[in-house]
């Protein structure tokens, strides 16, 4: 019994270990798969939605776009409390489902990233995924247009922006939207204050997107700028769904301390399973002698 109860307080010190070692991870593997699940359903929504109402959608971010290259927002940090002034209608537009405030995707092969792009950059907004300024234009694409989206870096229970810092110039992204794809190329990268906000603001005739995010990891005192102008998509993405399990996959084989502590488990677990077997060998062993003991006394007692 002594043993039993030893095992078992064993077995939940290893798991509260491996746990609490492994938290970071976990609940980041957690989000990375609500966020599959966020992506999937938009997808899905996209592809039952008609071509009419897709083209009503696309129409009204193209509006406002239009709208917004001919006045001059004043942007202001995405991270500061004070954020930018919504538009009455910035929630409406690409809002195919009111309750997630989900206008499509992000994807970044370089770093295995495939987030959501939520309206604005509030403090929820961020927590979950991608955000999109208020105040720069909806990532359509499209001459005289310059999206900018926001993600944090190093938080505990998600990655999100967190390897921003590995990409480098002619590096490719994706911004997924409705059914279409853009493709933007990395031309420039630039650490600037908090407050310098000069190169987020729309450029005449050209097409750009910028990924923002806090910088150095940790201390958070600058912006990292990613800048990226567009360039033609040749369909060198895969299905939504297989990407973002190419992703997860991708990302799973990266994280080391999740990866040895497993293999340390699954060993322990074996070196139990054979012990166990061994003691259960020994005690029938053990049981089988008892028996012939007895037998043989009963067979010298009859003899007698």
């Amino acid at each position: 019994m002594r043993n039993k109860f030893v095992g078992i307080l064993a077995v939940l010190l290893l798991a509260i270990g491996f746990l609490i070692l492994n938290y970071p991870t976990l609940s980041t593997l957690y989000n990375q798969l609500h966020q599959g699940t966020v992506l999937t359903t938009y997808d899905d929504t996209v592809q039952k939605m008609n071509e009419e109402k897709k083209k009503k959608y696309w129409q009204e971010a193209k509006a406002y776009n239009e709208r917004l290259a001919g006045t001059t927002p004043q942007l202001t940090d995405a991270f500061s409390d004070k954020g930018n002034k919504e538009d009455s209608d910035y929630n409406q537009i690409l809002n195919l489902e009111e309750d997630t405030g989900v206008m499509g995707s992000i994807e970044i092969p370089k770093i295995s990233v495939y987030l959501p792009i939520y309206h604005g950059t509030s403090a929820e907004v961020l927590e979950r995924g991608v955000g999109h300024m208020e105040g720069t234009s909806f990532p359509i694409g499209g001459r005289s247009t310059h999206t900018v989206l926001t993600g944090h870096r190093g938080l505990p229970s998600a990655e999100l922006f967190t390897n921003l810092d590995q990409i480098e110039e002619n590096d490719i992204f994706y911004l997924h939207i409705l059914d279409k794809t853009l493709a933007y190329k990395v031309y420039n990268i630039e650490t600037v204050e908090p407050s310098n906000v000069e190169s987020l603001a729309i450029q005449q005739g050209r097409d750009l997107a910028t990924l923002v995010t806090c910088t150095p990891y940790g201390i958070n005192s600058h912006r990292l700028l990613i800048h990226a102008m567009r360039v033609p998509y040749k369909g060198e993405t895969k299905d939504a769904k297989e990407a973002l399990k190419e992703n997860l996959w991708q990302w799973l084989l990266k994280q080391k301390t999740l990866l040895v502590s497993v293999a340390l488990l699954l060993l322990l677990l074996i070196y139990f399973i054979i012990q166990r077997i061994k003691a259960r060998r020994e005690k029938k062993r053990r049981e089988m002698e008892r028996r012939a003991r007895r037998q043989r006394q009963i067979r010298e007692k009859g003899g007698k």
